[in-house]
């Protein structure tokens, strides 16, 4: 995976960490999330968002990475 998805939704207000190989808008409204192998992981609508980040993880060796947040 190499997208974090950092998400808050509105009237919820948790904020929400999903991993993506790559994103794709649906046409309807929607965020599709794809793993590694292309199926699609989770759906976010954009209209019940409340704030919304991409970030590009960089990998620079061959270990897992270990995800961290940061707030």
């Amino acid at each position: 995976m190499n997208l974090v998805v950092k998400f808050i939704l509105a009237g919820d207000g948790r904020l929400h960490v999903k991993s993506a190989a790559r994103i794709k808008v649906d046409g309807r409204g929607g965020l599709l999330l794809y793993d590694a192998q292309g199926g699609a992981v989770e759906t976010i609508e954009l209209g019940a968002l409340k704030a919304f980040r991409l970030q590009r993880v960089r990998h620079l060796n061959a270990a897992p990475a270990v995800p961290a947040l940061v707030c």
